[in-house]
């Protein structure tokens, strides 16, 4: 199809198309080029029912089925591609219509195959057109070398198997876009699905930090419940007894700290959701860090509450 007037010819005459479409038609011209390289493309006026002419794209090539050689014409209509296009065929020599077939007329020799009339924008294109009419002419042959009335029951017989063969092909090929279809949704499924076991681990994780917080802190309360109860007992500001606090200096150290630990556990969260960190080894460090900055937050708590009663 390279060597095609309507790609190389200069001047082209004016062609109908609006200027979006042409890419898409370029694009069903090169692709059915590539799988059927007998077909060539060249512009040709063609009249309307209305009688009215216009310059359009004519194809011309032909199929070879049970060995009879099917020339075909094919015009691609103004509205193109969101419209199908119209589709002549000639009978070879010494040959005729089959009486009766319903899937070319007759007086034109216009083809009324299925996938013209079920034509979609995006889901049809030229090659494909070609190639499923190769499939049903081979299973539906639109010629006969000749008629004799007698066969009546014969073409019949045949009509309806051909008609069955045909049918099932297309509801297997219904099923297989079905499958597909399927196919999509259940991999998406299955992404959705695993996003959602992450972040069920991770609440996990957080859950299972939490527990660990919780039973540090109730270790530690245990720990120290005689002594608490020994300060508790005493006057105001002996609670600092429980922690060992220097100087305002201490203070600020522990502050620091504390808000050091906060960036080191996120960094560590992000380490191990990213798989970068190992869980066991992720786990003793927070259990480290836990411990440290509870008792930072401890000391900043009993700091305040001293200057609190400390004020007039």
């Amino acid at each position: 199809m390279a060597s095609d007037p309507f790609m190389y010819s200069n001047p082209l005459p004016a062609l109908p198309y609006p200027y979006p479409n042409r890419h898409i038609i370029g694009n069903h011209l090169l692709s059915l080029s590539n799988s059927f390289p007998s077909f060539h493309a060249f512009p040709y006026p063609f009249v309307h029912n209305d009688g009215r002419s216009v310059t359009l794209i004519r194809i011309e090539g032909s199929i070879l089925i049970n060995n009879c050689t099917i020339a075909l014409s094919i015009w691609l209509l103004e509205t193109y591609p969101y419209a199908a296009p119209v589709v002549y065929l000639s009978p070879p020599k010494d040959m005729v219509l089959v009486p009766e077939y319903e899937y070319v007329n007759s007086s034109t020799g216009m083809v009324l195959i299925p996938y013209l009339t079920n034509w979609g924008t995006s889901a049809s294109s030229l090659a494909d057109l070609v190639k499923e009419m190769e499939m049903f002419f081979s299973v539906y042959h639109p010629f006969c070398s000749e008629y004799d009335p007698r066969d009546d029951l014969i073409l019949e017989i045949a009509k309806a198997i051909s008609k069955d063969i045909y049918g099932n092909e297309m509801e297997l090929k219904r099923l297989m876009q079905v499958q597909s279809v399927l196919e999509e949704k259940n991999n998406a499924l299955m992404l959705h699905l695993g996003e959602l076991e992450m972040e069920r681990d991770t609440l996990e994780e957080q859950s299972e930090m939490e527990m660990m917080n919780i039973n540090l802190m109730t270790s530690w309360l245990c720990e120290n419940e005689r002594r608490l109860k020994a300060v508790w007992t005493k006057d105001d500001g002996e609670i600092e007894e429980l922690f060992q606090i220097s100087d305002e200096k201490g203070v600020f150290d522990n502050v620091i700290a504390d808000r050091a630990i906060d960036d080191t556990i996120y960094a560590l969260d992000k380490a191990v959701q990213e798989g970068c960190v190992p869980f066991d080894a992720y786990l003793k460090s927070i259990r480290s860090l836990s411990r440290e900055q509870f008792f930072h937050r401890a000391v900043q708590r009993k700091r305040s509450r001293g200057r609190a009663r400390r004020s007039p």
